[in-house]
């Protein structure tokens, strides 16, 4: 049985335990938002996941509850935690359906893996594929074909993403900035605390040695990190070793 929810995620309708309406609108009222459910995908259609033939998968990304999004590959997923911690993107979704007229008069159709809109305004539809395919002519012309009928009112641009293009580096920290985006509050404000002061790099096994935060502390700065608070003296994977500073202003 499904539940509606209101725009908050959260849901309504569950029987509860004989407490009142209004006792049961006060507590939701005030809520964790962590506790929350994620909100739902926004896609043109609903991907197999659950699928046995092929991987596929559901994850949840963002602030607070979040947003859930689904991947019909492995491919699609890890380019979704790629661009998803670029700095330079503003939103991300995924299937979304473009249309056009073919020659013969029939309405065509494909649904774009992934369609981001970049800050600066312009949105590149992209199709993930796995390298191996693009080997074959017939897939070749047509991504082509499809390529060629979009238009400046759907997108600036079109691309296509494989695993080639993933740096293993970029995947490691964007799976790490996935695996710790729910806050901290008393420890991200004590790491906060800590490197307000920081001149120059300092190795973070130090800061969370320093603080006494152990992992609690590593995730709390590599949440900084992902939020652009602190920053990286070059690309690198993030682990205790690993050297930041604070973030030029």
């Amino acid at each position: 049985m499904e539940y509606p929810l209101n725009e908050t995620g959260f849901d309504w309708s569950q029987a509860g335990d004989g407490s009142s309406l209004a006792e049961a609108i006060a507590a939701a009222a005030n809520a964790d938002p962590d506790a929350l459910l994620p909100a739902r995908p926004v896609t043109g259609r609903k991907p197999a996941v659950g699928a046995r033939k092929h991987f596929s998968c559901s994850f949840v990304y963002g602030p607070d509850a979040g947003r859930v999004m689904h991947t019909e590959s492995l491919t699609e997923k890890h380019v979704a935690f790629a661009l998803l911690v670029r700095p330079d993107v503003m939103e991300l979704k995924n299937q979304v359906l473009f249309t056009w007229d073919a020659k013969d008069g029939s309405k065509k159709w494909h649904h774009f893996d992934l369609f981001m809109t970049k800050k600066d305004g312009s949105r590149v539809a992209i199709m993930v594929k796995y390298d191996a395919k693009l080997s074959f002519e017939e897939f070749r012309a047509e991504i082509v074909d499809i390529a060629s009928h979009v238009t400046d009112e759907f997108a600036d641009r079109v691309t296509i993403m494989t695993e080639k293009h993933l740096d293993p580096v970029d995947l490691h920290n964007a799976k790490l900035f996935k695996a710790v985006r729910r806050r901290d509050p008393e420890v991200d404000m004590a790491m906060r605390d800590t490197v307000s002061d920081l001149v120059g790099a300092a190795k973070i096994g130090d800061l969370v040695a320093h603080t006494g935060l152990g992992g609690r502390g590593f995730r709390s700065i590599a949440r900084l990190i992902g939020a652009r608070e602190l920053e990286l003296p070059r690309p690198m994977r993030i682990d205790y070793d690993t050297h930041v500073m604070r973030r030029a202003a």
